[in-house]
């Protein structure tokens, strides 16, 4: 199972009611084609590090999504829409589950792991140390 972050940032000037269709369209539209999402997160109204297109706030939201190998060919057509829809000043996906196998490749022994929980060995091996 592939992990996704997909990050949109939109005009600020739509109401919650458009800013939940826009998005719900995008939902839909991953969750017909076999992806899950797992989580979203609105951020509300957030000022941009640069203008886009004279404007200089957007409203910002995550969509987490999961889906197999075999539908990720999906994430390219979600792209190419997001980036026809005029009410999307900016969107970017990432693939996730990369970055922490990544991150487990560069890791020491012993060290922690980001976005993983530490295992029992390590946690029992703090323990023993500071009892002595």
């Amino acid at each position: 199972m592939r992990t996704y972050e997909l990050a949109i940032v939109a005009d600020p000037r739509l109401s919650d009611d458009e800013m939940v269709a826009l998005t719900d369209e995008y939902k839909q539209l991953i969750t017909t084609r076999g992806g899950e999402i797992v989580r979203e997160e609105s951020w509300g109204k957030r000022k941009l590090a640069y203008p886009i297109d004279k404007l200089t706030e957007g409203r910002y939201v995550f969509l987490f999504l999961q889906m197999e190998p075999k539908t990720a060919a999906l994430i390219p057509e979600v792209e190419l829409r997001l980036n026809q829809n005029d009410k999307v000043l900016r969107y970017l996906t990432v693939r996730t589950d990369l970055d922490l196998k990544r991150a487990v490749n560069r890791a020491k022994p012993g060290q922690a792991i980001p976005g993983q929980a530490p295992s029992a060995e390590s946690e029992e091996s703090e323990v023993a140390e500071e009892e002595s």
